[in-house]
């Protein structure tokens, strides 16, 4: 996915310098839906020159239909076998950013594949935090059968066991985007994936 240049100007203002990263492997953000995984993913994808692909876009884009009516047509299984097989392809092709749906690292086979082909960072943020992001529950599938938040609630405590086999974890709140990104990039720096690049010396 390619970004505007005003698009561009406006994540650059989230990140607090120059970066660059040391590991050849994509980097998976994983996480429930609302946690920030494409807002941080696409900052994160600017901070390091990197591309940054969209499970879900390319999902739709291959069934030439939205996810909610992937849902509708053919069953949550369906979608899970899709997502599988476009990560896998994604990551075939070496260093990126990549978002994931939010039951994506669920599965075993794709938690397999991200696990020994990727370093993967789970985004977490509480259910409260979550569905104030979401904006209209109408729009996710999952949260069309009952109580939305009691719905991601029951989520997070689902896939919590599968989410805490990432790489890496930060928790989100209520805070901007430049704060979060500060703490993304911090906790990538820590663990070796990436470096803060030094500003020239004044000559």
């Amino acid at each position: 996915m390619s970004f505007s240049a005003s698009l561009i100007k406006k994540f650059r203002s989230d990140i607090d310098g120059d970066y660059r990263c040391l590991d050849t492997r994509p980097l998976v953000l994983v996480g429930l839906m609302g946690s920030g995984k494409s807002a941080l993913g696409k900052r994160l994808s600017v901070a390091l020159s990197l591309p940054f692909i969209d499970s879900d876009i390319l999902v739709e884009e291959e069934a030439g239909i939205s996810i909610a009516e992937i849902f509708e047509l053919a069953g949550e299984a369906r979608f899970r076998e899709m997502e599988r097989r476009v990560i896998l392809n994604v990551l075939e092709q070496g260093s990126c950013v990549l978002s994931t749906g939010g039951g994506a690292f669920c599965n075993p086979e794709t938690r397999a594949a991200i696990k020994e082909n990727a370093r993967s960072i789970w985004i977490d943020s509480t259910p409260e935090t979550l569905l104030s992001r979401i904006g209209n529950p109408a729009s996710r599938p999952l949260l069309t059968t009952g109580d939305p938040l009691e719905i991601l609630t029951r989520l997070r405590q689902e896939r919590a066991a599968a989410y805490s086999e990432a790489d890496l974890c930060i928790r989100t709140g209520k805070q901007s985007h430049r704060t979060a990104m500060r703490k993304l990039l911090g906790t990538l720096s820590e663990a070796g994936h990436i470096e803060r690049l030094l500003p020239h010396p004044a000559r």
